[in-house]
């Protein structure tokens, strides 16, 4: 029997999308018997190599430990993230390595951070997903007499018109920031 078969012959049980610690101490004993990265990921059935990188990152770094896998979904705040991705920028490091410092579980996490901060900005760091919390108790509809009327309908225009007045400026910014990372990439050129 090849080694080839003999390994997959080893890695019984890889039929599931969340691996034990176990599954993936075997996987990096394959790594460490000289198996690439991509041989073994194909061995378990995962679709990425990259996922074997990460628990062979973790297992340097921080051990068995670094295997255990999380049940709990860890909720990051706006400045959390900001740290983290200014701490990449500063030391040119890769998301891997990153998330390795920080202790994130998923570095692709961090790539979408990054993702949303170059396209909205600040503000898509401090942005919280999902549905808003619907109040228990009904709202009681709210009487204003002509005068408040007037005043608040000038006021929902306006807030309106300043809504849109911003979206404008962030899709500006963000296209600015586009062509500013296009010319980057391809380097000064020369005018005729």
């Amino acid at each position: 029997m090849s080694n080839f078969l003999v390994a997959l012959h080893q890695l019984e049980g890889f039929t599931m999308v969340k691996f034990t610690v176990k599954q993936k101490l075997q996987a990096l004993n394959l790594l460490k018997e000289g198996y690439s990265s991509r041989s073994v990921a194909q061995m378990i059935g995962t679709g990425s190599h990259q996922l074997i990188d990460t628990w062979a990152a973790q297992y340097q770094h921080f051990g068995v430990k670094g295997l255990e896998i999380r049940h709990t979904s860890q909720n990051y705040h706006g400045q959390f993230k900001l740290q983290v991705l200014n701490w990449r920028k500063e030391h040119d490091e890769t998301y891997q390595n990153t998330a390795i410092h920080f202790k994130i579980a998923t570095p692709s996490l961090i790539c979408t951070w990054q993702k949303r901060f170059d396209e909205g900005g600040l503000d898509a760091l401090f942005t919280k997903r999902g549905r808003p919390p619907m109040n228990k108790l009904p709202k009681k509809p709210v009487k204003y007499t002509s005068s408040e009327l007037s005043e608040l309908e000038r006021l929902r225009l306006e807030n309106r018109q300043l809504h849109i007045e911003n979206d404008y400026l962030k899709k500006v910014e963000a296209l600015a920031r586009r062509k500013d990372a296009q010319r980057k990439k391809n380097g000064p050129s020369s005018k005729s």
